[in-house]
């Protein structure tokens, strides 16, 4: 195929991922036909099949973009940290945290419409493959990352890198959600700044303030009820 004939075809095909993703945002997974992206993108009803074969594989190919997207941008955040902080565990977790929140504001429309996937994760197969393995991937990354920074000392000894990378994602995606109903309301790169910076090294073995409150209620042995 001709260079010229292969670009006008890629620029096609994202032409008719940007019309998708401009047709889910307004009405919905669901409510979105091809017919709907086709007007969008301004081709004739049909054109669309020959890029994506449903519906699916449109919003699996918006959902994957997105995936590329953020980890090019995390890839360039962890390459610009000067040496010492590319050696620290913690220093990439906040680079993490910083590069995730600023691909989110920069596309905000993308991410809003990809926060349903989780939603319908549990009534489309293929759309719930690709969440988990996209959690998968980001779950292995982030346990391997808090393990070195467990046997660096950033984290403190007895920390659990599994549970750990999963309170870290359900953190994020958390907050995610908080600033899309309400853009702007807060700055989202404090926010995943000071989920990723965490506790001090060793203060979660400190019995004072909040977290020595919640370890000892969980300690505790549960208080009776009164009968009715």
């Amino acid at each position: 195929m001709p260079k010229i004939a292969e670009a006008a075809r890629a620029a096609r095909r994202e032409r008719i991922i940007a019309a998708g993703l401009a047709c889910f945002a307004r009405a919905g997974y669901h409510a979105t036909t091809m017919a709907d992206v086709a007007t969008q993108a301004g081709v004739s009803k049909g054109t669309p099949y020959l890029y994506f074969d449903s519906k699916e594989a449109l919003f699996l190919a918006l959902h994957e973009e997105w995936d590329c997207g953020a980890g090019e941008r995390v890839n360039a955040a962890i390459a610009a940290l000067p040496d010492g902080e590319r050696r620290s565990p913690r220093a990439v977790l906040l680079a993490v945290a910083a590069s995730i929140a600023a691909h989110v504001v920069a596309e905000a429309e993308t991410c809003r419409v990809l926060m349903e996937a989780r939603a319908m994760a549990a009534h489309e197969p293929a759309i719930a493959a690709a969440v988990r393995a996209a959690d998968d991937r980001a779950h292995r990354q982030l346990e391997d990352l808090i393990a070195a920074g467990v046997r660096a000392g950033e984290w403190q000894q007895g920390t659990d890198p599994a549970l750990a990378a999963r309170l870290f994602t359900a953190g994020l995606y958390g907050l995610m959600a908080q600033w899309h109903l309400a853009p702007g309301s807060f700055s989202l790169a404090a926010a995943t700044a000071a989920l990723a910076a965490g506790p001090a090294p060793g203060s979660s073995g400190d019995d004072t303030g909040p977290r020595g409150a919640a370890k000892r209620a969980a300690a505790a042995p549960d208080e009776e009820q009164p009968d009715d």
